[in-house]
C-alpha cells in the first residue's frame, strides 16, 4: 500500500491551538476507541509490508485512511460545560440587570410622583387646617377638593403593582410600605372623613351663631352629631396607622412621612375636641330637643396660675352658672374665703391621695386641685358646693386668666370697678401679679371675684365673631387653661378622651408622660418660675418598650433685686424659703403599664421617692430655686412593651406671654 509514510503523521494530528472539541457521547466515545484500534492494526501490518515500496510512492495517500479525533479528558470536558454555564449565566445576569434597570426607572419616576403629589396634598392639609380651625366655611369644600386630588393622585401611584413588587425589596421595602401605609391612611381622610366634616358646615352656619340677651342661639348643631363622629372615629383610625409606621431609612422621605403624620395628629386633635363639645352642648346647654329639660347648674372654678397646683393653680373665686333652653344665668362669684374647709374630706380619699396629696385634697377649696386628674376635682369641687350651699352641680368648668385673655382679646376689654382694664394683653398680668403687688391680701380675693364675673359676662355678651370666638377657645383648650367635668356619666365619657377634659391617661395603648408641680412657698411666686419640659426617642429597652429621655429646666426669673423690693404677698415674706426663693414639688407620671427607668437630679437630696397613683407610677421630688437659678433634671421613662404609640406630654398649664 503506497503512502504509509503519511500515516503515523496523520493520526497523532493534534487539535490547533486553543480549539475546543466537542464533547462526544458515551455511544461515540466507544465508536472512536474501536476506530483507533481497529486503525493502529491496520498501520501497523500496512507499514511492514510497504517497507521496501519506492520512495516516489512515499507521498501517495492511503484510499481507505480517515482522520479520527483524539479522546478528551474528563477535565477538559468539566471546564467546556463550566464555561458554557458561565456564558448562560452572563447572559441570565445582563437580562436581569436591564429589567431591573427598567424596574428602576419606572418606580424613581413613580415615587418622584408620590413625594410630590405627597407634599402637595400635606401643603393644602395645612390651608384645610388652619380653615377648619377659623371655622370658615367658605373655603372647606374648595381646600378638601385641592386635598383629595393630591391624595387620590399619591394613592394611586402607590397601589399599582409596581409598588407592591419594591415593597418587598430588602432594605427600601420597609420604607415603601411606609409610604403606602401612609398614603393610604391619608386616602381614607380624604374620601370618607372631609365629606362629613362638609356635611357639618352645611347644617350649622357658625355666622349665625351668636349670644343675644344671654341666650345662645347654635342652630343645626344637632344634626352635625353624627357626621362629625364619623368624621371623628376615621381621622383617628388613620391617624394611628400612620403613627404605627417605622421611620424610613431615606432622609427625604422620613421627613415627608413626619410632615404628614403631624398633620394628622392636629387634624385628629381639632376634631376630636370639636366633636366632643358638639356631642355634649345640646344637652348641657338645653337646646333644640333639650329645651324643656330641667335648668342645669354649672360651678365656674377661676384658678391663679401665680401659686401652681398639677392642674392649674390655686383656687381664687368661684360662680354658678343656670342654664336652660340655651339661656346663661350667671350668679355672683364668691371668693375662695367664702367656702368653709370641712373637718373631714368631702368625698372618701384613697390611700395614695391622701399620701401624695395629704387630706387637703378633700377638706381645702384651695387645694382642691393638687391632683392632676381634673374629674377628681370636679368630683371633690361639687361635693364642697353642695356642702355649703345644699345646691347640686351638673358640672365644673375650670378657667384661669391665661383663658379670660385670650378670649379677651376676641370680644375686647371690659373695665374694671377700679378704673383699669382688662383686655387681651394684660389680662394675664393683672391678675397674675399687679394685683398681688399692689393690694392688700384682703382686697385681692374681692378683686379677684369681680374680675371674673365682670370679664365672664362679658365674653358671654359679645361673642359675635363666632369664628374668631371658637379659635380662641380651641386655643385655651390645647394650653389647657380651660378643662370640663361633668356630673352626668354619658356626658363625661363623651369628652374623656378630648384635653379639655383633663383627665388622667391610665391606658397603656396611649403613653402619656406627666409633669406637674406645685407650690410650695405659700406665696405667688409661679409668675417668675420658667420652665422648659422635653421630650425625646431614646431607645427600644428589651422587653420591647420604647424608652424615652424626659428633660426638665426650672428657672426662677427674679433678680436679687426684685427680690429685695417686692411684696411679701408675692414672695411669702421669707416664711416658708427666704424673699426671692421658689420652692416647687414636682410630680413625674410614668405612662401607664410602663416605668421610670431611672432620675438624674442637679442636687440627689431632692430626689425623695417613688409611689403610684391610679395605677401609675409617679416620682416626687422636691426643688429650691435661688433667684436667677436654673434647675435640670434628667429621667427616663418606658411606655407600655404593647404599644409602638409614640410619647405624649401633659403638664401644668404654662404662663406664656410673660
Amino acid at each position: 500500500m503506497n503512502g504509509a509514510s503519511d500515516q503515523p503523521e496523520e493520526f497523532g494530528v493534534q487539535p490547533e491551538q486553543g480549539r475546543q472539541e466537542e464533547p462526544q457521547s458515551n455511544a461515540d466515545s466507544a465508536a472512536d476507541a474501536t476506530a483507533t484500534s481497529d486503525a493502529t492494526a491496520t498501520s501497523d501490518a500496512t507499514a511492514t509490508s510497504d517497507a521496501t515500496a519506492s520512495p516516489e510512492d512515499s507521498t501517495s495517500s492511503a484510499p481507505h485512511s480517515r482522520r479520527v479525533r483524539r479522546r478528551m479528558s474528563a477535565e477538559h470536558i468539566r471546564q467546556i460545560k463550566r464555561k458554557r454555564r458561565r456564558r448562560k449565566i452572563l447572559i441570565g445576569v445582563l437580562v436581569i440587570v436591564a429589567a431591573l434597570a427598567v424596574f428602576a426607572g419606572a418606580f424613581v419616576w413613580s415615587a418622584l410622583h408620590v413625594k410630590n403629589e405627597l407634599q402637595q396634598a400635606v401643603s393644602s392639609a395645612q390651608g384645610l387646617q388652619q380653615t377648619i380651625s377659623e371655622a370658615d366655611t367658605s373655603k372647606l369644600e374648595k381646600q378638601t377638593t385641592a386635598f383629595s386630588d393630591h391624595v387620590s393622585k399619591a394613592y394611586k401611584q402607590t397601589s399599582s403593582p409596581l409598588w407592591q413588587v419594591a415593597s418587598v425589596v430588602p432594605y427600601v421595602g420597609n420604607d415603601i410600605s411606609a409610604v403606602r401605609t401612609t398614603v393610604a391612611a391619608m386616602e381614607n381622610i380624604s374620601s370618607q372623613a372631609l365629606p362629613q366634616l362638609v356635611k357639618v358646615a352645611e347644617n350649622v352656619d357658625l355666622n349665625s351663631i351668636h349670644v343675644e340677651n344671654g341666650t345662645i342661639e347654635i342652630s343645626g348643631l344637632e344634626a352635625s352629631q353624627q357626621p362629625l363622629q364619623i368624621a371623628d372615629d376615621t381621622i383617628d383610625k388613620a391617624t394611628r396607622e400612620v403613627k404605627t409606621v417605622k421611620t424610613p431609612h431615606i432622609a427625604q422621605v422620613a421627613d415627608a412621612l413626619k410632615t404628614a403624620e403631624t398633620y394628622c395628629e392636629k387634624l385628629d386633635s381639632m376634631v376630636h375636641s370639636l366633636n366632643s363639645i358638639v356631642q355634649v352642648l345640646p344637652s348641657m346647654l338645653g337646646t333644640e330637643s333639650h329645651a324643656n329639660d330641667a335648668p342645669r347648674n354649672y360651678l365656674i372654678l377661676a384658678q391663679t396660675n401665680a401659686e401652681a397646683r398639677p392642674s392649674g393653680g390655686l383656687t381664687g373665686s368661684l360662680g354658678l352658672v343656670t342654664v336652660q333652653g340655651g339661656h346663661v344665668n350667671l350668679q355672683p362669684f364668691v371668693s375662695d374665703s367664702e367656702i368653709q374647709n370641712a373637718d373631714e374630706p368631702v368625698v372618701d380619699l384613697t390611700a395614695e391621695e391622701r399620701l401624695l396629696f395629704t387630706d387637703k385634697l378633700g377638706k381645702d377649696i384651695r387645694d382642691v386641685n393638687f391632683t392632676p386628674d381634673f374629674p377628681r376635682t370636679g368630683e371633690i369641687v361639687s361635693a364642697m358646693w353642695n356642702r355649703q350651699y345644699g345646691v347640686a352641680v351638673d358640672g365644673v368648668i375650670a378657667i384661669d386668666p391665661l383663658f379670660l385673655q385670650n378670649m379677651l382679646a376676641v370680644t375686647g376689654g371690659v373695665a374694671m370697678p377700679d378704673g383699669s382694664t382688662l383686655d387681651g394683653t394684660n389680662t394675664a398680668q393683672t391678675l397674675l401679679h399687679d394685683v398681688y403687688a399692689r393690694m392688700a391680701p384682703q382686697e385681692t380675693d374681692e378683686y379677684f371675684a369681680v374680675a371674673a364675673q365682670a370679664a365672664f359676662d362679658h365674653i358671654m355678651q359679645n361673642a359675635g365673631d363666632f369664628k374668631s370666638y371658637v379659635k380662641a377657645l380651641s386655643t385655651s383648650v390645647e394650653q389647657g387653661h380651660v378643662m370640663v367635668w361633668s356630673a352626668h356619666e354619658d356626658e363625661q365619657n363623651l369628652i374623656a378622651d378630648s384635653a379639655i377634659s383633663g383627665k388622667l391617661i391610665t391606658e397603656g395603648a396611649k403613653p402619656q408622660v406627666g409633669v406637674y408641680i406645685s407650690d410650695e412657698t405659700e406665696s405667688k411666686m409661679d409668675w417668675y418660675l420658667h420652665r422648659e419640659v422635653t421630650t425625646e426617642f431614646q431607645k427600644v429597652a428589651r422587653n420591647g418598650a420604647n424608652q424615652y429621655t424626659v428633660h426638665i429646666k426650672l428657672q426662677n426669673t427674679m433678680t436679687a433685686e426684685e427680690a429685695a423690693s417686692e411684696a411679701d404677698y408675692v414672695t411669702g415674706a421669707g416664711n416658708i424659703v427666704p424673699k426671692g426663693q421658689i420652692k416647687t414639688a414636682l410630680f413625674i407620671y410614668a405612662p401607664a403599664n410602663g416605668r421610670l427607668v431611672d432620675w438624674k437630679f442637679q442636687n440627689a437630696d431632692d430626689y425623695k421617692g417613688v409611689t403610684l397613683h391610679n395605677g401609675l407610677t409617679v416620682g416626687v421630688g422636691d426643688v429650691t430655686l435661688q433667684p436667677g437659678e436654673s434647675y435640670e433634671i434628667t429621667v427616663h421613662v418606658q411606655s407600655a412593651p404593647d404599644t409602638d404609640e409614640p410619647l405624649t406630654l401633659r403638664q401644668t398649664p404654662l404662663i406664656e406671654g410673660r
